[in-house]
This record gives C-alpha cells, sequence and structure tokens, in this order.
C-alpha cells in the first residue's frame, strides 16, 4: 500500500482472487464543514482500492494507474464509523484493465467507483 494511503489510515485486509478490501477509521480531520467525511477522502478510498485489485490480478512486475476514475456519491459517511471498500477486476485486457469498487458504512452503500486503467 502507498505511503499515501498509509498517512490516511487505510488498512489493507487479505482478500480471495482478484478482489481487494480496505477499511478506514474516519475521524473529525477527515470531515467537510458539514461535519461528514469529504469526498476525497471517499474518492482516495476507492483509488486505493481499485489500484490494489488490479495490482493483485496483473501480479507483481506490472503497473496499472487509472485514467479514468468515476464515482457515485449515494449517501454521507461519518467520522468515528468504519469503512469497509470492497474492489474488484472486472475486465482485465493486455492494455487495458477495468475495476470497480463500493464503500460501505453500516452495511450501508455510502459511494461506489468504475475505474479504467492503463497497463504500462
Amino acid at each position: 500500500m502507498s505511503h499515501f494511503a498509509e498517512f490516511l489510515g487505510f488498512r489493507y485486509l487479505p482478500s480471495e482472487g482478484q478482489d481487494a478490501v480496505v477499511e478506514a477509521l474516519p475521524t473529525a480531520q477527515h470531515c467537510n464543514e458539514r461535519g461528514t467525511i469529504h469526498g476525497g477522502f471517499l474518492a482516495a478510498l476507492l483509488d486505493t482500492s481499485t489500484g490494489l485489485a488490479v495490482h493483485t490480478a496483473l501480479g507483481d512486475g506490472m503497473a496499472a494507474p487509472h485514467f479514468d476514475l468515476m464515482i457515485q456519491y449515494l449517501r454521507p459517511a461519518v467520522a468515528g464509523t468504519l469503512l469497509t471498500c470492497k474492489a474488484r477486476t472486472t475486465k482485465a485486457g493486455r492494455r487495458v484493465v477495468a475495476s470497480e469498487a463500493e464503500i460501505f458504512q453500516d452495511g450501508k452503500l455510502v459511494a461506489r467507483a468504475i475505474g479504467s486503467h492503463a497497463v504500462v
């Protein structure tokens, strides 16, 4: 996991196949002026999780950074309650890999994303 993800407090959980599960426990420092978790924090969690899923699918020695990440914010997330992001690789080609992820808090869907990654 990247230093940035570690800085944000993200924790990678072992998972099976080409999936990735990343948890985060947001604090008041991650909130916007309305007291809910900032969209940038959620975006970073989705970005990290989909990136890990793609890395798992491609294996060591391969890189596939995002060239597109579409995010839908569905409900506000709050500080002090665990966020769980579940990501998967949906298609792996020679040049492009597709991924998707969802963030849950208390069993409710908070945000989801679809990612496109360029194999380099």
